[in-house]
């Protein structure tokens, strides 16, 4: 009686790498776009590219229990947040301008004040117009060129305010206050524009007269803090960024 023949043993499976390499090839594709977007210093990219991230990774990945993106978020994270923008490019106007101001002996003529959105550059205004005009006085384009050094390269949208005191305006060129805001505005913005070479994209000017003071008009020092320039570099609010990216944004 014949012994029957023994089975042949299945072929080995030579294709399993492929799972791994699979697995391997997406999470490099997951690296390479976190590596692109903190290469973006633009905030609104930013959130839309760490949201995306949470949404194809469903949520836990790079999600914490806030909702919020460990990996985009200010404290330890790759990337810095918003307020941390913010804060570094006050730091770095703060320090150069102050450097600027004491070599031109302009003690207290250029202030730089951070705000929740801003970062506000404020230019006293003798340092710019004579009195009652709205045309550059002689120097004080030096002045807006030291300006313009500091914002030209950031990617922010630039609002040029115009301000006075609550003296009425006594010049056959004005009517009121309002009038001469809204032409020192308009003055300063030109020249960012056509001589310090900043998009007219980034720039819109606004002018409130003597509605906005940051001192007491009850004085004269009080006054000439009040008559200003001021080139405020906007950055996204909550709210900007929730109709950026069409969607209620991480709180």
């Amino acid at each position: 009686m014949s012994r029957r023949a023994a089975e042949p043993e299945p072929p080995e499976n030579h294709e399993r790498w492929i799972v791994s390499y699979a697995d391997m090839v997406t999470l490099l594709w997951a690296l390479f776009v976190v590596l692109y977007a903190i290469s973006d210093s633009n905030p609104r990219k930013l959130l839309l590219v760490s949201q995306s991230i949470d949404r194809a990774f469903n949520v836990g990945i790079l999600s914490g229990a806030t909702s919020g993106s460990p990996i985009f978020d200010t404290g330890g994270g790759l990337a810095p947040g918003f307020d941390e923008i913010r804060s570094k490019n006050f730091a770095a106007i703060s320090e150069s301008l102050a450097d600027f101001s004491a070599k031109k002996d302009f003690a207290n003529k250029i202030q730089v004040k951070m705000d929740t959105d801003s970062v506000i550059i404020s230019l006293s205004d003798n340092l710019l117009f004579d009195s009652g005009s709205a045309d550059l006085r002689p120097g004080s384009q030096e002045v807006l060129l030291a300006v313009a050094n500091q914002v030209r390269d950031l990617p922010n949208p630039l609002r040029i305010e115009g301000h006075t005191d609550n003296v009425p305006v006594n010049n056959p060129d004005f009517a009121t206050n309002w009038e001469l805001s809204s032409a020192r505005a308009s003055t300063v913005l030109r020249f960012l524009n056509e001589e310090a070479g900043i998009p007219a994209g980034r720039l819109f000017a606004a002018f409130f007269a003597d509605t906005r003071p940051i001192a007491s008009n009850d004085t004269a020092e009080g006054r000439a803090i009040n008559r200003r320039a001021d080139i405020v570099i906007v950055y996204p609010t909550q709210e900007d960024l929730e109709r950026a990216t069409g969607a209620q944004a991480p709180r």
